[in-house]
């Protein structure tokens, strides 16, 4: 048998981190960096018009194509295409900004030093803002300063969300107020771990909502039809752990989608929902095992999709029993 040589070890490669990555003010202000190429001032790659076996066609497209590319990528993923090529430099900065900090460090004082970073030297619009909802407790003035940068200007998306763990009651302080300064751009909203009292709710307008969720967040029963009124063009609706109503009652002519989940049993969480005239509504969900909830159709002929009854293990009264009414039709859980 031929003896083989030793195989020389494979070079593994490691992709760095975000923080080397994201460029410092001082980088962008130095001589030489200057702005990125204007949208209507393209010129094609160097090698465009090269040999196309050996061409990069992805490279190739123009620079508005590659930015919306870049902005549907996860914020650790759209900063690394930096060191891909000197065509990929500018992308990124010059692309709609995109911030979900599901992806980032979990340590806050990293998470806060990259998010605090990034949009003070990106440029607007930005696209997508998600950030963990604790911030609005610990870090309530530092994410007052970032809504009101700039970079997040005629914002579509904005989420804050929480982890079910982290916090076992919703937090006593209402959300910054400049949260709201979106509400006639947003299309998509989670707001969660605060307060919304009445003064903050009314007012509000959000004409282009279309999915609207509100987690662990406490408000009264006023204040949530209120909010739910302000959205014409809801089509999305999740209240997961809500406190403050008992009684929800549905009057809207796009909700297509609506889903409830209780945190745990209490005398300020919902306990009945009634449909009252929702003619596009198509799935009503009920997303806890562990209780009960009296939900009545008044009207809602495009219903197809209804789940789920409770379990019963934690039921100790038969009110406590999930109750389904819808016209003459009642399912009583036994």
């Amino acid at each position: 048998m031929e003896a083989r040589g030793p195989i020389p070890k494979r070079t593994k490669f490691t992709a760095p981190k975000i923080q080397e990555v994201l460029p410092s003010r001082e980088a962008l202000e130095a001589p030489g960096h200057g702005p990125p190429p204007s949208a209507h001032n393209q010129q094609p790659p160097p090698g465009a018009g090269e040999d196309e076996g050996s061409a990069d066609r992805i490279s190739n497209l123009p620079d508005t194509i590659l930015g919306e590319i870049v902005s549907r990528l996860p914020t650790n993923q759209g900063a690394r295409t930096q060191i891909l090529a000197p065509r990929w430099r500018h992308i990124w900065s010059s692309a709609p900004l995109t911030i979900d900090c599901e992806g980032l460090p979990a340590d806050n004082e990293v998470l806060a030093g990259i998010v605090s970073r990034t949009v003070s030297t990106h440029p607007p619009p930005c696209h997508r803002f998600c950030v963990p909802s604790c911030f609005l407790g610990d870090r309530a003035s530092t994410v007052d300063k970032w809504l009101r940068t700039p970079a997040l200007d005629n914002l579509q998306e904005l989420e804050f969300w929480f982890k079910p763990y982290y916090r076992p009651q919703p937090l006593q302080h209402p959300p910054p107020s400049s949260m709201f300064r979106f509400s006639a751009t947003l299309c998509v909203a989670t707001i969660g771990n605060c307060n919304l009292p009445d003064s903050t709710v009314q007012g509000l307008h959000f004409p282009l909502l279309k999915q609207l969720g509100l987690e662990l967040v406490s408000i009264s029963e006023c204040s949530l039809h209120s909010l739910i009124a302000s959205c014409p063009a809801v089509e999305c609706l999740l209240i997961s752990h809500g406190f403050g109503f008992c009684c929800l009652r549905i009057n809207s002519l796009t909700l297509r989608s609506f889903a409830v989940k209780n945190y745990r049993k209490g005398n300020d969480q919902l306990k009945e929902l009634v449909v009252e005239n929702a003619p596009c509504l198509q799935s009503l969900l009920h997303l806890d095992f562990d209780y009960g909830l009296h939900i009545s159709v008044v009207s809602a002929p495009k219903l197809e999709t209804l789940g789920c009854l409770s379990d019963g293990f934690y039921i100790s009264k038969p009110d406590d029993l999930s109750r389904f009414v819808f016209g003459s039709t009642v399912i009583q859980e036994k």
